[in-house]
């Protein structure tokens, strides 16, 4: 079962974890109230937002990072959003950042609702940049469900 408390300090710990493996340090609660900050010692590569609720919701994390665009390489959104709300979530960051200069990388967990739980799905990744999005990619939310063969096989282009 999850609850916003200890997936705070879930996605705290992965934010922390990717930045020490890039040779980067990750700040948290800095620069008016940013959750987290990956910086190197003479650039920002990123602000980290996350949010437990629905991302197509009245949330201000969007708007946050847009003010922040011009500090940094690139900005960083991890939320979460019902499987059948995905596309609201889609449009509602795009409807924000669709005039940014820098890209903004999202990682959207879809879950299911059933009774007062949430039962994470997929955790899809996409980019938005340039007046656009894609989608970069999707696996299993849990990783004790991610086929690690077939993520271990994939091709990669050099």
């Amino acid at each position: 079962m999850a609850n916003p408390a200890n997936w705070t300090i879930h996605i705290g710990l992965v934010v922390r974890q990717c930045a020490t493996l890039l040779g980067a340090r990750a700040l948290f609660e800095q620069g008016g109230r940013t959750d987290a900050v990956i910086r190197f010692p003479e650039q920002t590569l990123s602000y980290v937002e996350w949010e437990w609720k629905r991302a197509h919701t009245d949330i201000n994390e969007f708007e946050k990072l847009l003010k922040r665009a011009d500090d940094a390489v690139f900005q960083t959104f991890i939320g979460y959003t019902r499987v059948n709300e995905l596309q609201m979530a889609l449009e509602r960051i795009h409807g924000v950042w669709e005039q940014a200069d820098k890209p903004l990388l999202v990682f959207l967990v879809t879950y299911e609702w059933h009774g007062r739980s949430r039962y994470f799905q997929e955790l899809k990744t996409y980019e938005f940049a340039r007046g656009r999005y894609k989608h970069v990619r999707s696996q299993p939310a849990l990783p004790w469900l991610v086929n690690r063969k077939t993520y271990n096989n994939v091709g990669e282009d050099a």
